[in-house]
């Protein structure tokens, strides 16, 4: 995978985690506290990029281990019979043939990133709910505020596991068809290294 094209996705997935890191703390010490206009500045943006960046690749690590517990298991098991089945099938792919490993590094984005979506909206709407109830009190504003933004950051987040779903079982499926492509047409001994 590209280094430039890694480091968009985790910018991607840190945009949402600043999002909610950003509520979180605007709900401790109040809206009214936010430096808007250094916030504008251009030394803030040196100081904001690597923070996403940074965030980006914690929410990643974070999202991975909980999809991995809750999710992944059990749709890898609908393709591979055990997890060294499709470990060896992914190598054989990402060795075997450059265009079929681009192929797969561009849907990993894409999952990454809807994986990482899926639990930041969720985190969104938790900080929401608490920057929202400690900070205003008009309620009929709040209330309003709170389910249409909780109705939104559900519904992204809702989105964005189904199409984790459907591109994780799209890619089970093309690691497995592509792993006996190569099988079928590969020299042994080039398949044999690989595996």
């Amino acid at each position: 995978m590209a280094t430039t094209n890694l480091f968009v996705e985790l910018i991607v997935i840190g945009v949402g985690a600043i999002c909610w890191v950003s509520l979180f703390i605007l709900g401790l010490f109040g809206f009214e506290s936010f430096p808007v206009e250094a916030a504008r500045s251009y030394p803030a943006l040196v100081f904001v990029v690597p923070l996403v960046y940074l965030l980006g690749i914690i929410s990643d690590r974070v999202a991975d281990f909980v999809f991995d517990k809750l999710f992944s298991g059990s749709l890898r098991a609908r393709h591979f019979t055990e997890t060294r089945e499709y470990q060896d099938a992914r190598r054989l792919v990402l060795s075997g043939s450059d265009r079929l490993a681009d192929m797969h590094q561009y849907s990993r984005t894409r999952i990454r990133i809807c994986r990482g979506w899926s639990l930041n909206a969720v985190l969104i709407a938790a900080a929401l709910q608490f920057s929202l109830r400690v900070q205003f009190t008009d309620a009929h504003w709040r209330e309003t505020a709170l389910t249409w933004g909780t109705a939104g950051c559900a519904l992204l987040s809702v989105a964005s596991w189904w199409s984790w779903y459907m591109l994780c079982s799209m890619e089970y499926l093309k690691i497995r068809e592509h792993a006996n492509f190569l099988r079928r047409n590969s020299h042994p001994e080039a398949v044999k290294a690989a595996a």
